[in-house]
């Protein structure tokens, strides 16, 4: 078992490890927690997990209640959070009860944001089952949902008080969802290089999936710390993501998340050896890691995606923020003008 802690605004422990969604309700005291929690989770999640973890919380004394969407990203709506919301009002939730994110990132997400807006905040639990969540989403405190405009533009940034990761959940996942994982554990081994870059080189297995997971939190741990509200720096975390949420939109989310970012990477370093800004040994050596891992994917061509940039979350008026690679373990963030993203993009 591993522990990282996250000096965010409210400070919290990131623990991985096998075995530990046993000890949730342990946990919960620990907190400080009490009186009622409501699990959200997804209909995938649920019949695997949520009635283990319900009983858990009832020997240790809480007052567990379940709340189950359709899973996938087209539940994440305001609809949907709406429901969230009037599900803990019906059930008589107080601010001292607790909301617990029991699924990955679509669940982590919602329920974040039902847990920071109802009654103005409440304890929130993430509880990811995805190696996507796990590496990502339940760290940091980004909270939202979708607008059929775009992806994620309505939300909040809400930091847990405990993310609880299971390292026994990648047992029940299959391989789309590990590969989906890999996705976005591409990005932090282009950001970070170093031992994330090796173990993905080599292929995760078993015996490196515990390290894996602590390196990549940890590498977020980092840059939320020196950066919660993405004034700057975290913007870094966004390697990819210009191009992968363009992808998602214009395929309605059939592309998953975590396969649309390792794209993303691959476009933008496709794009900085064009540009003469990335090296040919280190653009192959991105395209080995790509291809070792499954990701080697050719999407919807740039053109496709650039109409699609204007709703972007990283625009700032006209400008644009993209993460660009200037080398494996240097990223660097670059400005450009939106009516310029055709030429910039098109070498």
């Amino acid at each position: 078992m591993q522990t990282v802690k996250v000096n965010a605004s409210t400070p919290y422990e990131v623990v991985i490890g096998a075995g530990v969604s046993a000890k949730i309700g342990d946990y919960l005291i620990e907190l400080g927690c009490k009186g009622k929690v409501m699990i959200v989770t997804d209909s995938h999640v649920a019949p695997l997990y949520a009635e283990g973890v319900a009983d858990e919380l009832v020997y240790r004394g809480f007052e567990p209640s379940i709340y189950t969407f359709d899973a996938g990203e087209e539940s994440k709506t305001l609809k949907v959070y709406g429901e969230i919301l009037s599900f803990l009002a019906e059930e008589g939730f107080s601010r001292s009860d607790t909301v617990l994110a029991l699924g990955g990132g679509v669940t982590g997400d919602m329920a974040g944001f039902a847990a920071a807006t109802y009654m103005r905040g409440v304890t929130f639990i993430n509880m990811p089952t995805t190696l996507l969540a796990a590496i990502d989403s339940s760290v940091g405190g980004k909270t939202a949902v979708d607008l059929p405009q775009g992806k994620n533009l309505v939300g909040a940034f809400y930091q847990p008080s405990l993310v609880l990761f299971d390292t026994d959940f990648i047992k029940t996942l299959p391989y789309d969802e590990i590969r989906n994982g890999l996705g976005e554990g591409v990005k932090y081994a282009v950001l970070e290089g170093g031992r994330i870059f090796e173990i993905l080189s080599e292929g995760l297995t078993s015996e490196t999936l515990e390290e894996f997971i602590c390196l990549c939190v940890d590498a977020k741990r980092r840059i939320v710390e020196a950066d919660e509200k993405e004034g700057g720096t975290r913007k870094l975390l966004n390697l990819g993501h210009t191009v992968a949420h363009a992808v998602e939109t214009l395929t309605e989310f059939v592309v998953p998340h975590g396969v649309a970012v390792a794209y993303g990477v691959r476009v933008m370093a496709r794009l900085a050896n064009q540009r003469g800004e990335l090296s040919e040994e280190e653009f192959y050596k991105i395209e080995e890691i790509l291809l070792t891992n499954d990701l080697g994917l050719e999407l919807n061509p740039i053109e496709e995606l650039i109409p699609y940039f204007t709703a972007d979350k990283k625009r700032a008026g006209d400008t644009l923020t993209l993460v660009t690679i200037a080398g494996i373990g240097d990223c660097r963030l670059t400005e450009i003008a939106i009516e310029d993203a055709g030429a910039y993009f098109m070498v």
